[in-house]
């Protein structure tokens, strides 16, 4: 059996702003996402998922497959311009295990998407013997989100770490050793595509001082990872919504925000808006602690991750 390895990703700042050509700061998370291959048990190719519940798919190797359950392998074939299952070889059995990244049901935005397509792409790399390129995998990652995205979370994925990213481009970064953080769950999950559409139309016809301030508190960020520019760019990503109506501090989000000030911690959302997960800084472990503790005390879910210091990986076995 062959197996890839990806995995999730939060945005720590930069959301946005790297859409317009501003650097943002994307830390890979011990969630993996697991895709795996084995000979088929038969002629026919199988495809299963968990965490990402689709039901299971056999199909015949001399068509693309076409159902959820090989929706990233219909995808990337396609875009390799392949006609059928059959240039990929044997039939296979292709499981994928996204259940890292959902909790009792709920997806927790924490970058499935990107894991499992990054994961599947390098699979069937290394199936057919291509050259595996993260630039590729983002181009058909772009694509199946309908154009959207920066390609910030397909980056985070391949290279693992601390990335600051910026207009394809992955430079690898790190946190000061003082500066703690904790991520939580709002309990609501959110889509992405939506919200950036929102932001593409707004660009287009407002006045655009808030998304530039935006930029020069990522940026910013990028040069000083420190508490005062942590709390300028909360500060300054509240404007943008106000000013951007993307909806990103929710009323959960903007609750979780009053826990973490009256513990001494600096909050913010990490997704697109409409929910998914945020993270709390402080320079003060102890002051992380209690937020959690209030946090989880006002029913939303803490996270126990870690940062993932590798990216992508194939095993064997």
């Amino acid at each position: 059996m062959t197996t890839v390895l990806a995995p999730g990703k939060i945005v720590l700042w930069g959301e946005y702003a790297v859409l317009a050509g501003a650097p943002a700061g994307v830390m890979a998370l011990n969630t993996p996402a697991r895709v795996s291959m084995r000979p088929s048990d038969d002629e026919r190719w199988h495809f299963t998922s968990q965490g990402f519940v689709t039901p299971p798919l056999a199909c015949s190797s001399d068509t693309i497959p076409d159902g959820q359950a090989a929706g990233f392998v219909a995808a990337i074939l396609t875009h390799w311009a392949h006609r059928s299952l059959a240039e990929c070889g044997e039939a296979q059995s292709i499981s994928t295990d996204s259940s890292a990244f959902f909790q009792a049901g709920q997806k927790l935005g924490l970058g499935s998407s990107a894991s499992v397509c990054a994961a599947t792409y390098r699979l069937l790399c290394e199936v057919t013997r291509r050259p595996a390129n993260y630039r590729e995998v983002m181009e058909i990652h772009r694509r199946w989100q309908g154009g959207k995205g920066s390609g910030l979370d397909v980056a985070s994925v391949w290279h693992g770490g601390l990335i600051h990213f910026q207009d394809g481009d992955a430079q690898p970064a790190a946190l000061p050793a003082d500066l703690h953080w904790q991520i939580i769950f709002s309990g609501k999950s959110a889509g992405t595509a939506d919200h950036i559409s929102s932001f593409d139309q707004w660009r287009k016809n407002a006045n655009t001082s808030a998304l530039n301030e935006l930029i020069l508190a990522s940026e910013r960020l990028c040069t000083a990872p420190e508490l005062d520019s942590i709390a300028l760019y909360c500060h300054t990503l509240r404007r943008f919504d106000n000013a951007a109506n993307l909806n990103i501090f929710t009323p959960e989000h903007t609750r979780l925000g009053t826990l973490a000030a009256a513990s001494g911690v600096h909050y913010k959302p990490c997704g697109a808006g409409g929910g998914d997960i945020g993270i709390g800084f402080s320079d003060d472990p102890e002051a992380l602690a209690l937020f959690r503790h209030q946090a989880e005390r006002n029913g939303f879910l803490p996270l126990d991750l870690e940062m993932a210091s590798h990216g992508i990986a194939l095993e064997h076995g």
